[in-house]
């Protein structure tokens, strides 16, 4: 397989805990590629020819990014796990926030979310729930088509004799990256995939048209989290209620895109947007926002709780003992936040590890 493809050791594209990624060609078709080289003495086998079998899933739409091979190395390369992509050499898609030197046109930040909804729904369909969606696993090619990379922390749902997505049992555990990760992810209680990547293409969403997170992490120790739980509580706009503390207000936002926003951020599992509802939103239809119902007492309602489970309850939010430990970003205290008193400080946006990968402490070794 190798003798096929060339491998640039001098470019190299970008290095992570347990790999780098280096520029490649196919020596037979003559196209340009990237190759993502794993240390196995850093994360193990089956993890990564698991990542493998994701992105094979999920082949085939413009949106992912293509698998073109992968296998172990040999020789004194043999520790080393090689996975040949298509290169998408127009940067991440974080890095808009740098050209654009924060917030980004929403007209941009539209076109680029369509695609990206569009690759997440494939990966759907396909019974896989991405759970590491955040702005630096989405990359752009040189015509600036969104390819959704990373499916390291991904989850296979299995499917149903009617041949339809089984999500009747819930995830466990910790996954993903800490300002895009769902609440309910966070608690460390079973959650349903899908419903999770849909919080965090909240989160990126926001992140474009604003040039911040909306909260450090979703979870009670972020003072953040907790104003924007008791919001939604009292049927805010979280949108509105999120700006509002940094003394900004909706006004370089359309409706649509706030109402977007408003359903998915909610706290609730069961009440968040799902993909469908997303897709068929004004702001992705084009068409002009509805006013918003989700806050109508008499409306608000659950849509079928977490995994399909039929859930009725409120979700709690209560911290689990072994939850990973917050670390704020803002720092603002109680009394930043009181009418008459300075802003709270506004938080950056920056790149962000994952969490749930199984990794060690060694040196890398790329000598090729």
């Amino acid at each position: 397989m190798f003798e096929r493809y060339a491998i640039d050791s001098f470019k190299r594209f970008g290095e992570g805990g347990y790999g780098a990624t280096f520029a490649a060609k196919d020596r037979k078709s003559g196209e340009n590629l990237v190759v993502k080289v794993v240390d196995t003495r850093k994360m193990k086998l089956g993890l990564i020819v698991k990542e493998c079998e994701f992105m094979d899933t999920c082949r085939g739409h413009e949106n992912i990014i293509g698998l073109k091979n992968h296998g172990i190395g040999q020789g004194k390369h043999g520790h080393l796990y090689f996975i040949f992509m298509e290169r998408a050499a127009g940067g991440e898609l974080f890095d808009q926030l740098t050209t654009h030197n924060g917030a980004v046109p929403e007209a941009l930040v539209r076109g680029f979310m369509l695609q990206l909804l569009a690759g997440v729904e494939h990966c759907h369909t396909r019974g896989v729930a991405h759970r590491d969606l955040k702005l630096e696993n989405v990359l752009l090619d040189e015509s600036g088509v969104v390819k959704v990379i990373d499916f390291g922390l991904s989850h296979q749902y299995g499917f149903d004799a009617a041949g339809n997505v089984d999500r009747s049992k819930p995830i466990e555990g910790f996954c993903g990256s800490k300002s895009y990760a769902a609440p309910e992810v966070l608690v460390g209680r079973g959650y349903d995939g899908f419903v999770a990547d849909m919080w965090s293409l909240g989160v990126c969403m926001f992140g474009l048209l604003n040039g911040f997170f909306p909260v450090d992490e979703a979870k009670i120790a972020d003072w953040r989290f907790e104003k924007l739980a008791k919001a939604q509580r009292a049927r805010k706009s979280s949108v509105a209620t999120i700006l509002s503390w940094y003394k900004k207000d909706t006004r370089h936002l359309s409706p649509e895109s706030v109402d977007l926003l408003d359903r998915l951020l909610l706290v609730e599992p069961a009440q968040r947007a799902t993909m469908e509802d997303t897709l068929s939103h004004p702001w992705v239809t084009g068409q002009k926002a509805p006013t918003p119902d989700y806050y109508d007492d008499d409306k608000l309602h659950f849509r079928g709780g977490i995994g399909g489970m039929g859930q009725s309850e409120p979700f709690d939010m209560e911290i689990m003992d072994d939850a990973p430990v917050y670390r704020s970003l803002g720092g603002a205290m109680e009394s930043d936040l009181d009418d008459g008193m300075p802003p709270a400080e506004l938080p950056g946006m920056c790149r962000q590890d994952a969490f749930g990968g199984e990794r060690s402490a060694i040196a890398l070794d790329f000598d090729f």
